[in-house]
């Protein structure tokens, strides 16, 4: 480490998240472990004693950032010392250790980083504060509220995957699918409620698999049912669910729950079947959008996300306008678009022929205008309505106005309304493409 090892108690720590929501939950995480180890949390990019920063690797930009995120960290804190951990990590140790990293913690150590930190540091490991002794769940877990925490929180119950998508390096970064035990996972959700968590938001990187690494492919139905009887716990969310694991024992048991959010987000990638066979994902674009409508049938008020892929190297004009249609018919409320970039090591890395760049960023332009569009039709169609908001201990920068977020996924403003991390009914005025704003009823 540059500079000496610092070893006095209170040592300044920084945290970044580059990616997906996962790294920002396991970020949190982290940021609660330490703290309750006795570091003191300080921004990003202002300097700190230790810097951590959790890096992706999905897309050439995931990898980019990460590098970026590095080399800020070490310019900011040239005393400290620079920890990189994450898929971007895992994949090129190498030149995260170019970039400035001092430590370098593959993923499947990521439990164990406090740990590899404090021995970095030559400071003794051990348990404290009656919480869990470090790195005996490989899964990490929040221990107690960090500054800036929400009301609303997200809970790991899953890692790695087995799709195996032609185009996906996440399997050789993450691994298989593995599920956290239940016994853990409510346990966890517990302390969160006890420390003020109003909604948890159950992620992983395939979170429709939970339990089948068991084989036991009800166990998400299961520790749903589990979780709804939680005192004190008023909302539950699910992260991304793949297309298979949408079953209708599954939506029967959504439509039917008053805790679970009306809200899906259900990876599209492509519109063309041919394309879909080559991307290697297990559906036609005629089953997509029939599950789709089953599940607005079941909830007709559900938010339903999707991502889209443009530029995969097979996809022609014909290909991108049947995506483009589709998306148009479909019943979605927001998208998130992504242009095909290739990763070494993948099948699709070694299709021929590609999509210039050109053309890759046209389409996705196209694609956003449109997922706008519906981004905003879908907030206009609760004009006049009443959302159940949590109302979020903070306000909006614009305008002053507290700020929340409905069931369905719709940021609200309103005026202050007094206590935070409470759910409140907002009477919805106007709609713009961020949100809505309201007022409270009494």
């Amino acid at each position: 480490m540059p500079g000496g090892t610092p070893s006095t108690p209170g040592l300044r720590v920084a945290l970044h998240s580059v990616g997906c929501k996962l790294n920002a939950y396991e970020t949190e995480a982290l940021a609660s472990m330490l703290q309750a180890r006795g570091y003191r949390l300080v921004a990003y990019g202002r300097g700190a004693d230790v810097c951590i920063i959790n890096t992706c690797t999905v897309t050439a930009a995931g990898d980019a950032d990460s590098r970026r995120a590095i080399r800020r960290a070490r310019r900011s804190s040239p005393q400290g010392i620079v920890v990189v951990t994450g898929c971007y990590a895992q994949r090129q140790p190498d030149s995260a250790r170019a970039a400035g990293a001092d430590l370098v913690v593959a993923n499947h150590d990521k439990a164990h980083l406090v740990e590899r930190i404090e021995a970095h540091l030559g400071r003794s490991v051990s348990a404290t504060d009656g919480h869990l002794p470090l790195g005996q769940d490989r899964f990490l877990q929040i221990v107690e509220p960090v500054p800036g925490g929400r009301t609303r929180g997200m809970l790991q119950i899953q890692d790695g995957c087995d799709e195996h998508c032609t185009y996906c390096i996440v399997p050789s970064v993450r691994g298989p699918s593995r599920s956290r035990p239940a016994a853990a996972v409510l346990a966890q959700a517990e302390r969160m409620v006890a420390l003020g968590y109003r909604e948890l938001a159950l992620t992983g990187v395939h979170t429709g698999r939970y339990g089948h690494d068991w084989n036991q492919p009800q166990a998400l139905s299961e520790l749903l049912r589990q979780f709804e009887r939680l005192p004190g716990l008023e909302r539950i969310r699910l992260g991304s669910m793949e297309l298979g694991s949408l079953t209708d024992e599954l939506l029967e048991q959504l439509a039917r729950s008053p805790r679970i959010c009306r809200h899906l987000h259900v990876p599209l990638q492509s519109g063309a079947d041919a394309v879909l066979r080559a991307m290697g994902r297990r559906y036609t674009a005629a089953e997509y959008a029939s599950r789709l409508a089953r599940v607005v049938a079941a909830m007709p008020d559900c938010a339903i996300g999707a991502d889209v892929m443009v530029g995969f190297p097979t996809e022609g004009e014909s290909e991108f306008e049947q995506t483009f249609e589709l998306v148009g018919a479909l019943p979605l409320a927001y998208l998130h678009v992504f242009a095909y970039s290739p990763r070494p090591g993948t099948p699709a890395s070694r299709l021929r022929p590609g999509v210039p760049p050109a053309v890759r960023r046209a389409r996705a332009r196209r694609l956003i205008e449109l997922g706008a569009a519906k981004r905003l039709a879908f907030h206009q169609r609760h004009l006049g309505q009443v959302l159940d908001v949590l109302v979020e201990d903070r306000s909006d920068r614009r305008t002053g106005l507290r700020t929340g977020l409905s069931g369905n996924y719709i940021r609200a403003l309103f005026e202050d309304c007094g206590a935070p991390n409470r759910i409140v009914g907002v009477r919805v005025t106007t709609a713009q493409l961020e949100g809505v704003r309201g007022y409270v009823e009494s």
